[in-house]
């Protein structure tokens, strides 16, 4: 049976289109994905997928040749030849059944060390592990500051088209400091608390260094979100500061980004009478307001 080739959305659909075409079920076709399609730009592009199908060939084999393939199986198995008599026993001379000839013969217990065919743990330990084995590291090429510029330009400006934004993105240079600006309000590049607007920004970060290092520290920003929030923040956590002073007991703040734990820190990091600390984990990780507490 020849190869019949599909495009489709998706996989599933391809082989669904496939099945049609053959005219058979799911288990009685033999696919080959030849490509899954490509998901570009948070799923805004997609490249069709590609699958080829075939029937599965059947077999020829006739009937009673497989019958009597497994019945000599079976014969063997059981000890029988096949004429149906036990073969291997032999009776003695004194007229009582003597056996299979290798009735006598014991299991040999002998380690697999001692034959040459395993590693005891002493010889394993000889042999040096993955972690001895491993490869060097590879030291990573150091992009030049105006390539990573270059790279942010066009990773956020081809970001910024597939969403239909026509304006380029601005780029700032502070030292270390790279800051890309994609002015307007523009809620889906934010989403929920910023969450896809930290997303954004560690893609910048991939795209804008191509594998390489850099010591640039990148931002992203969209419509002022970033310095907005940290007004907010800061307010915030003021409040939560006067809370814990007067109740004299400690504020737990919701988890938070390394970025907006920061902003807490520093903006209760003059007031008197309180301590700021981090606890938990990513992404679990969050800021304890604690008074301080004379003896």
């Amino acid at each position: 049976m020849e190869w019949i080739t599909v495009t489709a959305e998706s996989v599933s659909e391809a082989k669904d289109k496939l099945l049609d075409k053959l005219g058979v079920p799911d288990g009685e076709a033999e696919f080959v994905v030849e490509d899954e399609g490509e998901s570009k730009f948070f799923g805004l592009r997609k490249t069709e997928a590609r699958v080829k199908a075939r029937v599965v060939p059947r077999r020829t084999e006739d009937r009673r040749d497989r019958k009597k393939v497994r019945n000599d199986r079976s014969s063997k198995r059981r000890g029988r030849g096949s004429d149906g008599k036990r073969s291997g026993a032999k009776p003695a001379a004194d007229g009582s059944h003597a056996g299979p000839p290798n009735a006598s013969k014991k299991k040999d217990k002998t380690p697999l060390a001692d034959k040459g065919q395993g590693r005891t743990p002493e010889t394993r330990a000889d042999k040096p592990s993955k972690k001895q084995r491993g490869r060097p590291k590879v030291q990573k090429e150091e992009i030049p500051m105006d390539q990573v510029v270059e790279n942010m330009q066009g990773f956020l400006d081809g970001l910024a088209s597939a969403f239909g934004i026509d304006e380029k993105a601005d780029i700032v240079q502070d030292e270390e400091n790279i800051i890309g600006h994609i002015r307007g309000q523009h809620g889906v590049l934010v989403g929920p608390r910023g969450r896809t607007l930290d997303a954004i920004q560690e893609l910048t970060k991939i795209a804008s260094f191509k594998g390489g290092s850099s010591p640039a520290r990148l931002k992203v920003d969209v419509g002022g979100y970033r310095e907005k929030r940290a007004e907010a923040l800061a307010t915030f956590a003021n409040k939560a500061a006067s809370t814990a002073i007067e109740d004299r007991t400690e504020v737990v703040l919701d988890p938070m980004t390394s970025a907006d734990r920061k902003v807490v820190h520093d903006a209760l990091a003059d007031i008197e009478g309180i301590e700021t600390r981090s606890v938990g984990t990513d992404p679990r990780r969050r800021v304890v307001i604690a008074p301080l507490i004379e003896d």
